[in-house]
Parts: structure tokens; sequence; C-alpha cells
């Protein structure tokens, strides 16, 4: 709001108040001023500034709850998407999705409370990173879960693989094991006694029963690997978001619950009140119903709901 004077050294065009003369002008004069203070104060906290007005008495964060994801993930983005529309409102919470590509950014911004939680990272991927960094996390629990599958643009099955194919897997150690996984519940491969098979690695293998020979990349290298090796085992998320044909999708086992994607929080905010609000959205039963009924194409065949084991 402004308001135009004209002039403003002569007087002309400017609207005048006559507040009186001597101690009770000046009175006058300081309620006026106190209440223009308070108006403009009011409209700041209404216009500008109200996250502290709209936040629970004793809160770190405001009703706009920033969720914080893997910046290339189209299908964590439409997640948040739909809390914020179907969700989200019943608490009077609106969700603004914040894409960060840094998962080590990512988690430490989590950590000191400038994101109230994200959602990048199953648990084990969780624990490599609490370990090796110290940062204080904590997961509230699975929300979904990311389909995880074999692609190949040389064969049409996982048993059409020919003695020796060379497959790319993920090469940080929960992935890999991941992937081994795929491998060992679709009977081409065994582990060895007492091994645990989400913390499986190459030289935890007792029979590689199709003499596949593993080659390790990066994160996001699947769909550019997939014409240089003869399989890729990730995540169907990159491959959906680099244009892959779903055809060449050859072997798509349902994910272990031990590998789902979780609500994260810094674990200084465990007691924060609005971090109850949080797991009522998430945690609603028709997040789960809608994961696996949708047929949203950035999320269907990528986010799957969470799976009883």
């Amino acid at each position: 709001m402004s308001t135009t004077q004209q002039d403003r050294t002569s007087g002309e065009h400017r609207d005048t108040i006559d507040l009186g003369r001597g101690s009770r002008g000046w009175l006058i004069s300081l309620v006026v001023g106190a209440v223009v203070i308070a108006i403009g104060v009011a409209l700041f906290v209404t216009l500008g500034g109200g996250d502290d007005e709209k936040a629970v008495e004793g809160s770190h964060f405001s009703n706009e709850f920033e969720i914080a994801y893997q910046a290339s993930s189209a299908s964590e983005l439409a997640f948040l998407e739909y809390l914020d529309a179907e969700i989200a409102p019943d608490h009077g919470i609106t969700i603004t999705p914040v894409g960060i590509e840094d998962g080590n950014q990512l988690d430490q911004a989590t950590a000191d409370g400038e994101y109230i939680a994200n959602i990048y990272q199953h648990k084990h991927w969780l624990k490599q990173v609490t370990d090796a960094t110290g940062m204080e996390l904590t997961a509230l629990g699975p929300v979904f879960q990311w389909s995880y599958s074999l692609y190949s643009t040389r064969y049409g099955s996982i048993d059409e693989l020919p003695d020796g194919a060379e497959i790319a897997l993920l090469n940080d150690p929960a992935n890999t094991a991941q992937a081994l996984w795929i491998l060992e519940r679709a009977g081409k491969l065994t582990f060895k006694d007492g091994v645990d098979p989400w913390a499986a690695t190459e030289n935890d293998i007792e029979d590689n029963i199709g003499g596949y020979e593993f080659t390790y990349i990066e994160y996001g290298a699947g769909p550019r690997t997939l014409d240089s090796v003869d399989a890729v085992i990730d995540y169907n998320m990159s491959f959906v978001d680099a244009g892959t044909p779903e055809e060449y999708r050859i072997y798509e086992p349902a994910a272990p619950l031990e590998f789902a994607g979780q609500l994260v929080i810094g674990t200084a905010y465990l007691d924060d009140p609005q971090v109850e609000k949080l797991r009522e959205i998430f945690f609603d039963p028709r997040v789960q119903e809608y994961l696996a009924t949708n047929d949203d194409p950035s999320l269907a065949g990528q986010l799957a709901p969470v799976s009883a084991e």
C-alpha cells in the first residue's frame, strides 16, 4: 500500500489531519502512530512473514512443510504433489517439495531443521549415511517402495541371459545387496549360510549359478549403461525418467520391505509438535491405497505401496 503526495514541501495536494495543539495533539499523534505500526505488523504477518504466526506454539516448523526429495526423481515429486493436494489440506498444511540431487546436502539440511523431512532413502542407505557422517537423522517409518528391476536391450527375459552375462549393479553397498538379492530370489545365485541378503556383497555368493560377471556403476548411470552390458539392475524410476521403453524391463520382482523408502527427520525434532501432523499426513491409509491403484505415469510402476515383508 502506498500514498502519493505531490509537492510535499509546499503542501499542495496534500491531505492533512488537524490533531490539535500542544500535549493533546502529541498524544493523538502517538496513538495514531502506534495504530499504524500495529497495522503494518499485521499486514507483514499476513502477507509476507506469517510463518511464525501459523506455526504451532513451540514448533521449529511452520504450516508449510518443506520436504526434500531427490531432484532427479519425478516419481518422488509426484508423490509429494499428491500428498499436498489430497491429504495435507485436511491438516491445515501445505507441502512444498524441494528437489536436491546431492544426498549429503539433503540429509544435512534435514538434520539441521532446514526441511522438516526427506523421503529419498531406505533404512540401509540411511545407516550408511549416519555411520559415515555422524548426522543425527531418524526414520519415522516406511512410506513407499521403489520398484527395482532387471533391464536389458539384448534379452527378453531373465532366463534368456547367457552363462557369463555381464550385469551392471549400482556400486553403493545397499543397492549392490538389493540387486544381488533380486538374482538370489530369482534362483540365479545362492548366498553362503548366515548371510543377510540386505547386506550381501559379491564375496557372499556361494554359487553363481548363471556364471554372471558384475560391473559396478554410479547411481543414475543405469539407463546410459544399458546398451554396453547384457543387463542392468536399477530403480525403475531411473529408466522411466530417461525415457527407456518399458519392454526392456525383463524382470520385476516385488520390492522387499527392507528397502522401503523412509520418512526421515532430524533427530533433534522428534518431539516437535508439527512432526505429529507430518506423521498423520504420510501414514494416512489413503496414501497406500493411492500407491496401489493410481495410473499416474509419474508414479505407476515406479513407487509401490509398502509390502508386508
